[in-house]
């Protein structure tokens, strides 16, 4: 039996290892240049260089196509998914040369914001933002969008898509609320996460200097905007963004010579992109969906470690995987992509999601019939959450 003392140790022992678990890398470590890190990223920036492997570079002829299989790039890149895609991008669009950005520079922020999504989580990591940044390149080219947008509003599609989860410690809001962790004192429990993204973004243009030759009101002009759509991932505001779009479809009202309502339809298009899995081919689908789950599982196995109350759809013993992505698809991601299809229409890419996610809604439904508890147990018996992990669960 412990003593007091004992008990009071184990406690203390406890919290220190939740705080180290959730610390997270750019807010609590110092600057990489104090630390003397170098990014682990391709050499150039260039499609035809020698480094770009043969099946890579045809993959990225073919990068805006839906099927693209963003699991596939990551590993002929040598998991460079994020900085190659960007990159090419880039390239794609002539932001370069129109942003006259310093190519070392640019390959540096790249660097960081793909070194600073955890690799360790199943879902939120640099392979998530990649996927969301070639479906964002998908949205931008509906040709009712692409006639209208200018380079800047490309450049903060991109970058907005890119970096929209860096950082992500793998547990969500309630998570951090509950835990009294620092980050959700400093944003007052009010899109958390989201604000973590945007300021640690805003850190690393800083710090690498890629928007450092231009004016200073223009560089902070773009700082604001880059928040203004990664805020607007926040499953909180679902109702707000989708609500207000629906009302401008009704009325017709919508202007994309204007760039606030350029904007608006900007914040769309990622949100749409964040949560596009459901609407990708079966094969990619249902991959994102259990990487998700696992970190929802994950978190909960978290919460229950340390005797809190198991978030919803953390509990792998009563959520699973069919139920939880059955609920997602027609609470969330429903809604949202057909009045995004009424927003293009016509169009194939548009109607091509949504056979997709009938489709998938309709494959989960008959996996939940033949679910059973055992199912959940067996996942439980045969891979144990390793104690000093400190992944979890977001909203998908």
């Amino acid at each position: 039996i412990r003593s007091s003392a004992q008990q009071g140790e184990v406690e203390t022992v406890t919290r220190r290892k939740v705080k180290r678990l959730l610390s997270f890398q750019r807010y609590c470590h110092a600057s990489r240049l104090l630390r003397g890190l170098v990014p682990h990223t391709p050499r150039s920036l260039h499609l035809l260089d020698d480094d770009y492997l043969g099946q890579a570079a045809h993959m990225l002829s073919k990068v805006g196509t839906w099927n693209f299989d963003i699991f596939l790039f990551d590993r002929l890149t040598n998991g460079n998914s994020l900085v190659t895609l960007m990159c090419h991008l880039f390239n794609v669009y002539d932001l370069i040369h129109h942003f006259q950005l310093d190519m070392v520079k640019l390959n540096r922020f790249l660097g960081m914001v793909q070194e600073d999504y955890h690799s360790q989580n199943p879902y939120h990591n640099a392979v998530h933002a990649a996927d969301v940044t070639q479906a964002m390149y998908c949205y931008l080219r509906e040709p009712k969008l692409a006639e209208h947008l200018s380079p800047l509003d490309i450049f903060l599609g991109l970058m907005a898509a890119a970096a929209h989860d860096v950082d992500h410690p793998g547990v969500n809001q309630p998570f951090l609320i509950k835990t009294r962790h620092h980050l959700a004192s400093l944003y007052q429990n009010t899109s958390v996460l989201e604000s973590h993204h945007w300021r640690s973004t805003v850190g690393m243009l800083r710090e690498s200097g890629l928007l450092s030759h231009l004016p200073a009101d223009m560089s902070r002009d773009i700082e604001q905007r880059l928040g203004s759509l990664i805020l607007a991932t926040d499953i909180n505001r679902q109702n707000e963004f989708l609500m207000t779009f629906r009302e401008h479809l009704d009325n017709q009202d919508l202007d994309l010579q204007l760039a606030s309502h350029r904007h608006f339809i900007l914040q769309i298009a990622l949100k749409c992109a964040d949560i596009c899995n459901p609407c990708r081919v079966w094969e990619l689908s249902r991959q994102w969906s259990e990487r998700v789950c696992e970190e929802f599982y994950r978190q909960g196995d978290l919460e229950k470690k340390f005797d809190l109350e198991i978030s919803p759809l953390c509990n792998q013993q009563s959520d699973s995987v069919p139920a939880i992505q059955i609920g997602f698809i027609s609470y969330i991601v429903e809604p949202l992509f057909e009045e995004w299809h009424r927003f293009t229409e016509p169009s194939l890419l548009s109607q091509t999601m949504l056979d997709h996610l009938h489709k998938n809604k309709a494959n989960w439904s008959s996996l939940r019939c033949a679910h059973t508890p055992s199912d959940v147990q067996g996942r439980s018996q045969a891979e144990e959450p390793e104690g000093e992990v400190g992944e979890g669960a977001d909203i998908p």
